[in-house]
């Protein structure tokens, strides 16, 4: 490699990185904990390395995480290491490394195939797509995103014929995570030779791939993972097409409508993280070399029935990539049986995950076309500031979300910080209820939702000899209609309350704490509560439970943090 083509890579590495840190991870140090990162992480971050390496063990042996014993495993690792390392903003530092360890193996994948211009772009869609807003949620940042790292490596192991490493690779991705498994039967199609052995070398690579995937399923059938159990074979094939539709015109629909998002809402901010990084993209794009200009009549002709002229082959190139891009979208869909496709806010955007390959793949070759076009008529540089627009916008798009990540944050500590003191009564069986009324929420992670009965007990350190500690649970709308049991007990269920399904039952109403909000903030509601004309008594405040409990890690992080 020349001294002149490192420095290239080096440069266009940089900015990749630099950009997606400003896109994603600029206010990381005010992110938090949310959903599963509070239920799950927070018991990382108190273990001693014995204790880690004993879990880990145990999860890779037993196979236990829903069949993926390397996600849960490696959540685990890295939020220990980036806890002791900085805190908490530790774990987010591990997370941004791994995805844009991701982004620079798209970046040389491309630049394998094709050239700069189309890497850089390519790795620009990439580091901005934004179908998925999981990026720096923890337990996809350290469980996922390494999925999608194997893939990658075996993509580059495939095109190097280090075919036996590839697929040793690929095999081991699904005990990550497994919707980024399929996207691997692209790879005969990235070769730049098209020839007629192609089509057997790509049935061939797919027959593996069946079998890999035939053996994982099995292995989780045979290990009792319940979603595989729970599914007959129409109702996986018929979610699986159905996702392999919307799926992909989801992500690329995302590429259109985030952009308009930053500038509904723009700010001073905004405003000059898009500026900035609108000159920094323009600049990189114009100084890669030079755009192969191809001329309209060329490609009319080559499109012909009876062609005049063969394609340009910096069009057949395009297309063959297209192919390829299709392939890859296409294919990170169907082992996605539990989320709707269609998702395009909150933590269910994880749906669109493995997509990212192949959308940026696509919108490189579009951006690529878009360039060849505009330098046939002279005027390059109006692709070049479009393009650099185009991405900058998706780059103040990341700034309204990184928002939602801090608002939440903020939400949850103020939430705590202002609940403890209305609760010290709170002891064993006890049950807080919380009227949602007042709550604040975000569009692109929750706050205080349904894991609230799994963040008490990681505030106060519980006796062991107490049976059934205190929780707190949040009621749905119209809890009303549905609280009540044919007995007069309160039932928690689907219907009444937000909270995961093991906390599912009944409980009388006076041991019920219910909270609710006037004037702004949190207030117990101690008289009676009326339902459907009838009163019902609920706990009244007694001698303080809370207080003279140790405070366990949540109790740093929630409460003195704010």
């Amino acid at each position: 490699m020349k001294s002149d083509h490192r420095l290239q890579v080096v440069i266009d590495l940089v900015l990749l990185s630099v950009l997606f840190w400003v896109a994603h991870y600029w206010f990381s140090r005010h992110f938090g904990l949310y959903e599963d990162d509070i239920t799950i992480i927070p018991g990382a971050f108190k273990m001693s390395f014995g204790e880690l390496m004993r879990f880990v063990y145990s999860y890779i042996t037993q196979f236990q995480g829903q069949g993926r014993p390397l996600h849960h495993s490696f959540i685990y690792l890295f939020s220990w290491v980036g806890w002791r390392i900085a805190g908490l903003w530790g774990p987010f530092l591990i997370g941004y490394l791994i995805t844009s360890i991701n982004i620079g193996l798209f970046y040389w994948l491309l630049r394998r195939v094709t050239n700069r211009p189309f890497a850089l772009i390519g790795g620009l869609a990439y580091l901005l797509f934004s179908a998925d807003t999981t990026q720096a949620f923890l337990t996809l940042s350290l469980g996922l995103q390494p999925s999608i790292t194997l893939i990658l490596l075996s993509f580059h192991g495939y095109l190097s014929n280090r075919r036996l490493l590839a697929y040793i690779l690929a095999f081991i991705s699904p005990f990550y995570y497994e919707t980024p498994f399929l996207v691997f039967l692209a790879a005969p199609l990235l070769k730049k030779g098209w020839n007629r052995s192609l089509l057997k070398e790509f049935l061939f690579h797919g027959l593996i791939l069946a079998v890999m995937l035939g053996s994982v399923f099995f292995l989780r059938l045979r290990m009792g993972e319940g979603r595989v159990e729970g599914l007959t074979l129409h109702q996986m094939l018929s979610t699986s097409v159905r996702q392999m539709i919307l799926g992909p015109l989801t992500a690329l629909r995302t590429y259109l409508s985030r952009p308009l998002r930053p500038v509904l809402v723009i700010n001073l901010q905004i405003a000059i993280a898009m500026g900035l990084s609108a000159i920094a993209i323009a600049w990189i794009l114009w100084r890669a070399e030079p755009i192969i200009p191809f001329r309209l009549r060329e490609l009319w002709e080559g499109l012909k029935p009876r062609r005049i002229l063969p394609l340009p082959d910096e069009v057949r190139m395009l297309g063959r990539l297209v192919v390829a891009g299709l392939v890859m979208l296409v294919m990170a869909y169907p082992l996605t049986f539990t989320i709707d496709a269609t998702s395009t806010g909150g933590r269910n955007t994880r749906v669109h995950a493995a997509a990212v390959m192949g959308a940026a793949l696509l919108i490189a070759c579009a951006g690529m076309f878009l360039l060849m076009l505009l330098k046939a008529w002279g005027r390059r540089h109006v692709g070049t500031v479009a393009l650099a627009v185009f991405f900058a916008l998706l780059v103040g798009f990341g700034f309204v979300l990184q928002n939602d990540y801090v608002n939440a944050w903020q939400y949850q500590k103020q939430f705590w910080t202002e609940l403890i003191p209305l609760i010290p009564d709170a002891g064993e069986n006890t049950v807080v209820f919380i009227q949602p009324d007042g709550l604040r929420d975000v569009y692109q992670i929750q706050a205080n939702t349904w894991n609230l009965p799994r963040i008490l007990n990681q505030i106060y350190a519980f006796p062991d000899s107490m049976t059934n500690v205190p929780y707190v649970v949040r009621l749905a709308p119209d809890w009303e209609k549905y609280i009540l049991s044919e007995d007069g007990k309160f039932q928690i269920n689907i219907l009444s309350t937000v909270a995961p399904g093991d906390y599912f039952g009944e409980v009388d109403s006076r041991q019920v704490i219910f909270i609710e909000t006037a004037s702004g903030h949190l207030v117990r509601h101690t008289d009676v509560l009326t339902i459907n004309g009838r009163e019902y008594p609920l706990k009244s405040p007694s001698a303080p439970v809370l207080p003279s409990l140790p405070h366990d890690i949540l109790y740093d992080l929630l409460i003195a943090s704010n």
